[in-house]
């Protein structure tokens, strides 16, 4: 079977990105007689990419969309996985992905990365022209399923859930030796050859988040709960990591950025709040979050129904503490962190502290954790994609509709 991705794609530093070249991976661990060729989805200037790249689309280059659907076709694809994200697409409320869709000639599978419970019209018009398109859509969890379902995005029976999935490296920090509260490198970790520099952690007791950096992820939430923190805990340090998110510089610039170490300094915690400015690779990832005792995830909207840090702390079997977005109720219900209300930083500080005084509740947390993450390993999730593909691969492509909606 001959598979295409259309995505972002590394060398771009994206969530998305990095998501697709994981389950490219996946996908070929699952089945070594499967071929996955990439469409990627570039802004500005044309890049150099991997060899598995066969095309790329400009984002906002309305023609490059029906000419990469040619492309595929000259490449006798069986299957196209199209990777949906708001704002990765060009056109308004990225319709311009309907032009791939109408020109393809064969079935395709829609990935929903976000399910807005209250979209713009425009926007629900483009993703329910995409999905009516689509042979199956996925989603990463049962919520994000109902929503769909709900919205009439798509039929109950077009609908698949396939998990996020977390690279195995992580795995070996989830199941590291980490008594106590003091962190200390997993086995094997602290070896890695990295650039990334962790001994300014030795010693310290650390709370982390990574990820592009937006004023969506509310850091400032977790940073004003940190003063109550270090009073009962001097130890503790917060660790930042991660660029700001390139459509935000786009717009404003780094002012979210300097707008929190200026309130780091209001708060003097200077000695309890590192920023690591840059896109971090899988193994740096995995060597941070094995030196990571909480992770946070103070983030604004309910409305996100994935987060890839999040799948990646838990599979690291780090204990959570985040706001209840939808899909941080759903990976933590079974007991891997705690939720507290959104923009109270009060209620925040008091989970941390709760759990930095508690070695039982810490360990039960890392269980749940644990128990949670041995579910998303790209080895399962890459199995059970393959099997979302094949059947859609079966299915007869409907003549299109006509043009973008």
């Amino acid at each position: 079977m001959r598979v295409a991705i259309v995505s972002t794609y590394r060398p771009r530093a994206c969530g998305i990105a990095m998501f697709s070249s994981d389950l490219r991976g996946a996908l070929l661990e699952a089945d070594s007689s499967v071929s996955v060729e990439v469409v990627s989805i570039v802004r500005g200037a044309r890049r150099t990419h991997p060899p598995e790249v066969v095309a790329t689309i400009r984002q906002h280059v309305a023609s490059d969309y029906a000419q990469a659907a040619a492309e595929l076709d000259r490449r006798d694809v069986d299957v196209v996985l199209i990777e949906h994200e708001y704002g990765i697409f060009g056109g308004d409320s990225g319709d311009f992905v309907l032009d791939l869709a109408n020109e393809l000639t064969v079935p395709f599978v829609v990935t929903l990365h976000t399910v807005l419970a209250s979209p713009a019209i425009e926007q629900a018009a483009a993703l329910r022209a995409l999905c009516e398109r689509a042979a199956l859509v996925m989603v990463f969890t049962e919520t994000a399923r109902r929503m769909v379902i709900e919205q009439g995005l798509a039929d109950a029976d077009q609908v698949r859930v396939v998990p996020h999935g977390a690279p195995d490296v992580l795995s070996a920090a989830a199941w590291s030796n980490r008594p106590g509260l003091l962190p200390r490198a997993a086995n094997g970790l602290a070896r890695l050859s990295l650039p990334l520099d962790m001994t300014c952690l030795d010693g310290r007791i650390v709370l982390s988040t990574f990820g592009l950096i937006s004023a969506s992820k509310g850091l400032e939430l977790a940073i004003r709960a940190l003063p109550s923190i270090v009073a009962a805990h001097p130890e503790v340090v917060y660790l930042i990591a991660g660029q700001t998110h390139p459509d935000v510089i786009q717009h404003d610039g780094e002012s979210y950025r300097l707008g929190l170490e200026r309130l780091v300094a209001d708060l003097e915690l200077t000695n309890h709040v590192i920023f690591l400015d840059r896109f971090l690779s899988t193994e740096e990832l995995a060597a941070l979050l094995a030196r990571t005792n909480l992770y946070i995830t103070p983030y604004r909207s309910r409305d996100q129904i994935v987060s890839g840090a999040l799948t990646f702390a838990v599979a690291a079997g780090c204990p959570v503490v985040s706001t209840p977005y939808l899909y941080a109720e759903d990976l933590l219900s079974s007991g891997a962190g705690v939720l507290v209300p959104f923009g109270d930083s009060s209620k925040l500080a008091a989970a941390v502290r709760e759990l930095l005084g508690s070695p039982r509740k810490m360990a039960a947390a890392r269980v749940g954790a644990r128990r949670v993450g041995a579910e998303l390993t790209w080895a399962s999730v890459g199995k059970a994609t393959l099997e979302v593909l094949s059947e859609a691969a079966q299915r007869v492509r409907q003549p299109a509709a006509g043009a973008r909606s």
